[in-house]
């Protein structure tokens, strides 16, 4: 059996809450689309209200979660709703993204504070020992 191609998917569930929405919320307007929407619509004598109506309310999809404002993947049934991460899995996953970042971090020689590659010997710069 195939999937439709227009199915609809009517579940929405948060990965980063990791829990299933019933009310998924619009994109929130940032600062300067709100401006621009206020000086079309004073432009427009008003007029211009109307567009932003018709784009608010009937074009733009409600696709973000309601508490962290993530954007929702949609499934067709409930059964396709992947169920929580325990606990442990969720640690584990910000403990290899802090090591990511800390990767990213460089190394600078304590005394020609050159930046240095991690783990060298002697410094390629001043050519001080480093592993004291």
């Amino acid at each position: 059996m195939g999937k439709k191609k227009n199915e609809i998917k009517k579940y929405a569930y948060c990965d980063k809450c990791e829990k299933e929405v019933l009310f998924p919320k619009r994109k929130s307007l940032e600062g300067m689309q709100i401006n621009i929407w206020i000086l079309a619509t004073l432009a427009s004598l008003g007029f211009a209200i109307i567009p932003f109506l018709i784009y608010r309310y009937k074009i733009l999809k409600k696709d973000r979660c309601p508490k962290c404002e993530s954007q929702l993947d949609f499934y067709s049934s409930r059964d396709e709703i992947p169920e929580p991460k325990a606990q442990i899995t969720r640690i584990l996953k910000s403990i290899e993204e802090e090591k990511k970042v800390l990767d990213e971090i460089p190394e600078y020689c304590p005394y020609c504070k050159q930046e240095i590659m991690k783990n060298v010997e002697r410094c390629p710069n001043c050519g001080a020992n480093l592993k004291e």
